[in-house]
């Protein structure tokens, strides 16, 4: 858990355009930034867990707003 919550602070801040949506989503709404943060590595357990079943190489598409 540790290793996918320490991947999951520059995914959510510099590098995926969707956490970065996710995070600031959830901070404006008044989580705490452990919370939003733990739910940005949630959100990257998932797209893990999605290219591995699906045997694709990650795309990344741009962040709805």
């Amino acid at each position: 858990m540790r290793s996918l919550y320490a991947a999951a602070l520059p995914a959510a801040f510099r590098w995926n355009a969707v956490l970065n949506a996710l995070y600031r989503r959830l901070t404006e709404r008044g989580k705490p930034h452990t919370v939003a943060l733990v739910a940005c590595a949630r959100k990257l357990l998932v797209f893990a867990n999605t290219v591995v079943a699906r045997g694709t190489p990650w795309t990344e598409r741009p962040a709805e707003a």
